[in-house]
């Protein structure tokens, strides 16, 4: 197999998003973001199967039976005078040709080269602020008893929702609960809310299955696109004029033949992402509010647009079928988590990399400091927070994040938590007080956000960096190895594990983690060569020793599998 550098990732994986494995959201912009790329944005996502939409058409109206599964949001939301309108759930409809365990190790698979790739954002409290969200989401889900929702067991799907450095407006599902969003889609997302019913489509493609489904009907096609990403990914440390012709020669058959059944799919997503929606306390209006906007800036109409972009529902229709659904609901004052400000300004800075790019950043955030609105101060005095820590400015940054706290006080709901605590706040307070030598406060603001958030991926490694920098490498390894017993495949964990192993001069047990690390990147032929270091060097204890070897046979046989997945040998 061969290995693709770091520095030639970045082309393949915006190929991965733009092929037939990704479920895309398809927001009124984003067939536009892909139109002039070498590759359409019509994506596995927009298809649905075969057969399905008279059964929509019936299933898809008002639904008053009390027997209907999908029919438990609260009657008080509805005016007695008007029908509920519900998604009904169908169930698993995932056929034989793709299992729950078979979608997970794909997904798994892809994600292998997703995360080494420089467009792959490893902001933590982004990370965090979309997972918090989609839990929330997955919880409505659960009491709505929606297809898949309640899965247990290796059946269940591992939900991670991650962010991609890119200002387009756009995001994704991949099969196996991994879902993508595009920093530039929480740059203009104007509430939480709009962020809520992005995230409650993308979890209805994966709730429903749309992927296994359409492997079931449209095998065939399927198997071009993945031969298409598989020989593009071949030829991507080659010739990408090349390997961005085998992507689109291999999606423009299975987008030919997909093109009936596109809309079918994103309804059905539209659909079970409202129900999702309202379930879980956000505002309704936030979807029908950021198509409206949306197509407002962008002036896409349903016509004299490319073919691939007229496979997804029209947007009117979109929107008008939002709107009557959102009428169904009681109006009620869902107020904005200050928490998505500063997400706001933490994803303005990921998709912000050269020095040029930074000094037009800091203009942006100077304008929104200066706006009436506190919400957009909040972000703009932030943000300029963050980019006086980025250039070593500390009296500068400290000054900015106070005035951004002052302002999140002075705005925070009485008696809510998640108003009047910011993860966001914290993790920059800590890592300035780190960056001017004060490890103990910095370890101590960390400390108590780790309590406040204890699922929180920022919290920890906050902790851990200031525990290492104190020079407490024995507590630093100690919570390391729990945690990643606990999550096993979560690269952060690994990563510093083996900088705190190399901090306490342990050599073989740094390799072993190094060596986790690369296997969840997919280099397994590095991750190999490290636990081979690590078995060879001394120092390492009996126990250790015995677990090195029992996982260095284990990865052997899982680079065999992959290799075997790709119809090739692994190399002597």
């Amino acid at each position: 197999m061969q290995v693709i550098k770091t520095s030639q990732r970045s082309s393949l994986f915006k190929r991965i998003l733009a092929s037939q494995l990704i479920l895309s959201l398809a927001w009124p912009s984003a067939g536009f973001v892909y139109a002039a790329g070498p590759a359409p944005s019509s994506v596995a996502g927009d298809v649905s199967v075969q057969g399905e939409s008279a059964a929509l058409q019936n299933l898809g109206r008002a639904v008053q039976s009390p027997d209907a599964r999908s029919s438990n949001l609260p009657s008080r939301n509805a005016p007695p005078s008007q029908p509920s309108f519900v998604l009904p759930d169908m169930g698993d409809p995932g056929g034989d040709s793709l299992s729950r365990m078979d979608e997970k190790k794909y997904g798994e698979m892809i994600m292998r080269q997703i995360r080494p790739d420089p467009d792959y954002s490893n902001d933590l409290p982004i990370y965090d602020y979309l997972n918090q969200m989609e839990r929330r989401l997955l919880q409505a889900a659960k009491r709505l008893q929606l297809g898949g929702a309640n899965e247990q067991g290796s059946g269940a799907y591992n939900f991670e929702v991650f962010a991609v450095k890119d200002s387009s407006i756009n995001a994704f599902a991949l099969p196996g609960g991994f879902i993508g969003f595009h920093t530039g889609l929480l740059v203009s997302a104007e509430t939480d809310s709009e962020v809520a019913s992005v995230m409650g489509h993308e979890t209805g493609h994966v709730l429903q299955r749309h992927l296994a489904r359409q492997m079931d009907k449209q095998t065939t096609n399927t198997m071009i696109a993945l031969a298409g990403i598989l020989l593009g990914a071949l030829a991507a440390s080659r010739n990408p004029g090349a390997a961005s012709g085998l992507m689109q020669g291999g999606q423009a058959v299975a987008v030919n033949n997909q093109l009936s059944y596109s809309r079918d799919a994103e309804r059905e997503a539209d659909r079970i992402g409202f129900q999702i929606l309202a379930a879980s306390g956000y505002d309704v209006n936030g979807a029908p509010g950021f198509f409206q906007r949306l197509q407002k800036a962008t002036g896409i109409m349903d016509s004299g647009v490319p073919s691939y972009v007229r496979t997804h529902p029209l947007t009117t229709d979109r929107i008008a079928d939002m709107q009557d659904r959102a009428r169904n609901i009681a109006n009620r004052n869902v107020p904005t988590a200050v928490e998505f400000y500063f997400i706001k300004a933490r994803a303005r800075m990921e998709q912000s990399g050269s020095s040029s790019q930074m000094y037009d950043l800091k203009n942006t955030f100077e304008s929104l400091s200066k706006q009436s609105a506190p919400g957009k101060q909040m972000e703009g005095f932030y943000g300029l927070s963050l980019v006086a820590l980025k250039q070593g400015k500390f009296d500068q940054a400290s000054s900015y994040l106070q005035q951004a706290r002052n302002l999140a006080n002075s705005v925070s709901a009485p008696g809510s938590p998640i108003l009047r605590q910011s993860l966001s706040l914290d993790i920059t307070t800590s890592e300035l007080a780190l960056a001017r030598g004060k490890g103990d406060e910095a370890l101590q603001i960390a400390q108590a956000t780790l309590k406040a958030f204890p699922q929180s991926y920022a919290a920890g490694a906050a902790m851990m960096n200031a525990y290492l920098k104190l020079g407490r490498t024995n507590d630093a390894i100690t919570w390391l190895k729990a945690r990643t017993r606990l999550q096993p495949n979560e690269v952060v964990w690994w990563s510093m594990l083996s900088n705190a192993y190399d901090q306490a001069k342990n050599v073989p047990m740094r390799h072993y983690a190094l060596g986790e690390k690369y296997a969840l990147e997919g280099a397994w032929p590095s991750a190999i060569e490290q636990l081979k270091i690590a078995r060879s060097s001394s120092g390492a204890d009996f126990y250790q020793a015995s677990s090195i070897d029992a996982r260095l046979r284990e990865m052997q046989r899982e680079y065999q599998d992959e290799l075997k997945e790709q119809g090739k040998n692994m190399p002597s």
